[in-house]
């Protein structure tokens, strides 16, 4: 077999309009990229939740008032994020397929902001220390919480 020039130059054009191909490719896909995004899973999220509270006009309940405090802890203690409770919108007289008084129930709201990732559990507190904490591991943390108090 003999290799003419010809032959060779067609074979080396090729590879280069081949390689050159590639790198545009490259370069279009890593461009659609926004600067410093990255396939990771972000390292914080926002804990939501709702709190529902039973005759909320009864006297017990004056540290669950729009305002208090909610605390994220993990599961060694360590707080890693507070918001506060927040009025919602419109009273809940449905809760998990139970029909409830409206005027009994009133539905609060909480959100923490920059919640770090990576932990096995994450525990909300909100109110007095008498209320304690309630825990979900993380992918449950992140579909948010619903809590009952008084009912």
């Amino acid at each position: 077999m003999v290799v003419t020039r010809r032959a060779v130059f067609v074979a080396l054009a090729s590879l280069v309009v081949i390689a050159a191909v590639a790198v545009t490719l490259v370069l279009a896909t890593s461009s659609n990229k926004q600067p410093g995004a990255d396939d990771k899973e972000p390292a914080t999220f926002t804990l939501k939740g709702t709190l529902y509270v039973a005759q909320c006009t009864s006297s017990g309940y004056g540290d669950l008032l729009p305002g208090a405090q909610v605390e994220v802890k993990d599961q060694s203690g360590e707080v890693l994020g507070v918001g506060t409770v927040q009025i919602s919108d419109a009273v809940a007289n449905r809760r998990s397929g139970e029909v409830l008084d409206p005027k009994a129930v009133c539905t609060r709201m909480f959100s923490v902001a920059n919640v770090p990732t990576g932990r096995k559990m994450y525990g909300v507190h909100i109110g007095n220390n008498n209320r304690g904490v309630i825990w979900k591991p993380e992918a449950e943390a992140k579909q948010g919480f619903e809590l009952s108090i008084g009912s």
